[in-house]
């Protein structure tokens, strides 16, 4: 099991989560599927949902970084930054 650390920045305000999981595919779809940003509707989120299961938008691992990843999330009127760190457990 790993632990992976979610930072998003969303309309001003910087949410952050963990979640142990598998692997970060697995990760990736708890924090997608018990997101709850400040007005974030619930089309918003069906949206990444869907977008977690899409291996071409796959979050990219950032050059020279071990463990870590980025991807943003664009849709209507709305931007998500999402980073995730892979770190370790107690």
């Amino acid at each position: 099991m790993e632990r992976y650390t979610f930072i998003a920045e969303y309309r001003g305000g910087t949410y952050t989560s963990q979640y142990d999981a598998e692997n970060l595919e697995n990760g990736l779809k708890l924090w997608a599927e018990n997101l709850d940003l400040k007005y974030f509707s619930k089309s918003k989120k069906e949206k990444i949902i869907a977008e977690t299961k899409d291996t071409d938008l796959f979050p990219v691992e950032l050059d020279g970084i071990k463990n870590t990843w980025c991807r943003s999330y664009l849709g209507g009127k709305f931007y998500l930054l999402l980073n995730i760190v892979k770190t370790a457990i107690d």
